[in-house]
């Protein structure tokens, strides 16, 4: 069993121990010591980077007591070595964990619901409850959470006997054969955790909910502390500032400005569709002049959905296959209908001649090409 100095001392960086065993493993060599500051990986928490023996630590793991150090080269069994902890990350993923049980804490305590999913890692954070909460309920566990961080209160973790925690109330109970580390937040959260944390909740910082949405039946929530939350607001004040300066407006204003640009955009998307909607009728009596026995078009600048329209509205004035395209970066956008017979095996055939993708209905297909556009056509009218 390795000494877990970690629990003991969550801000210790540096130590030293012995190299009790050194095995190459498939992701590097796995060193077992008699003790360790380096967190495994488990708990939903990532684990511990930084240095052994002048060696850097990948990973570390955890299997049947024993903590096993992944590094990149391999260290001689029984010297004593010098561990270094990267406490900035450590520290970060202290912030982010205590402030998950703030919030855990206070949902079961208000609401009832579990947390039955916990995820950290360098980006972000989530947690799952097992109940759908309103974008008012969030709102209220995320001033309560800000106020445990005002009042800054001692963060207690403690290991407790099999019987002795049978007997207790908290957070993620579950029967284990073993000993249970129980994490308090006094007033806010108990909970079997075998995570790092902070000593008060002041040294969070602050809690800030990034998202929430629907989950399996519950609530999935996005959320950063202390550095991450700073590091959140300012880039999101960024933005704000881009879109003062671009409306011209005060931040208090911004939305209503960006509605009635919405509102015109919209107005102006809907003339536009008429306007080419009638351009379309036009060309469409012009292209069906022509007697090839495939009518084969190729108009510069549409999307899909104009793609789809065009060829639509030739569709319905001639009975033969018409082909639509437009050229884009690398080939072309098409559409290919015929209302008399079931277009999709000349789509497939003609995917396979010029590397394309795509398919429909049997009267209309859409879908991308690569090749020139003369042989384009001239495979379709072979």
């Amino acid at each position: 069993m390795t000494k877990k100095l970690y629990y003991t001392d969550s801000y210790l960086t540096d130590f030293t121990a012995t190299v009790l065993s050194c095995n190459e493993g498939k992701k590097g060599y796995e060193v077992v010591l008699d003790q360790t500051a380096f967190y495994p990986e488990g708990g939903g928490q990532p684990s511990d980077e930084g240095i052994l023996g002048g060696v850097k630590v990948k990973d570390v793991r955890i299997k049947d007591h024993v903590i096993y150090h992944i590094v990149e080269c391999p260290l001689e069994v029984g010297n004593s070595v010098e561990g270094k902890i990267d406490f900035d990350k450590r520290f970060d993923m202290m912030q982010q964990h205590s402030g998950e049980h703030i919030i855990s804490g206070l949902i079961n305590k208000h609401y009832g619901y579990n947390n039955v999913g916990f995820h950290l890692s360098r980006e972000n954070m989530t947690a799952d409850v097992d109940g759908e909460l309103t974008s008012e309920q969030v709102s209220e566990i995320e001033y309560l959470a800000n106020e445990a961080i005002y009042k800054n209160i001692p963060v207690q973790g403690a290991i407790y006997g099999q019987e002795e925690v049978r007997e207790m109330t908290y957070r993620s109970k579950i029967e284990l054969n073993e000993d249970v580390r129980l994490v308090t937040i006094p007033g806010y959260d108990t909970c079997a955790c075998c995570g790092t944390h902070v000593k008060y909740t002041g040294e969070i910082g602050m809690i800030k909910f990034i998202s929430s949405e629907r989950h399996r039946g519950g609530t999935r929530l996005t959320l950063a502390c202390g550095k991450r939350a700073l590091k959140d607001y300012s880039k999101k004040q960024e933005i704000v500032s881009s879109a003062m300066a671009i409306l011209s407006a005060k931040p208090e204003m911004i939305t209503s400005h960006l509605q009635k640009l919405q509102e015109e955009f919209n107005e102006t998307k809907f003339k536009l569709a008429e306007v080419k909607g009638k351009l379309f009728s036009y060309k469409v009596e012009e292209y069906i002049k022509c007697n090839q026995a495939t009518l084969c078009i190729c108009e510069e600048g549409l999307v899909p959905e104009e793609l789809r329209k065009l060829c639509t509205l030739l569709i319905q004035k001639v009975d033969k296959t018409c082909l639509v395209v437009t050229p884009d970066a690398t080939g072309f956008k098409y559409a290919l209908g015929n209302s008399q017979i079931d277009i999709r095996p000349l789509c497939k055939a003609m995917n396979m001649k010029f590397q394309g993708k795509g398919g429909g209905s049997s009267e209309l297909c859409q879908g991308s090409l690569l090749g020139e556009w003369e042989e384009i056509k001239l495979f379709l009218s072979e």
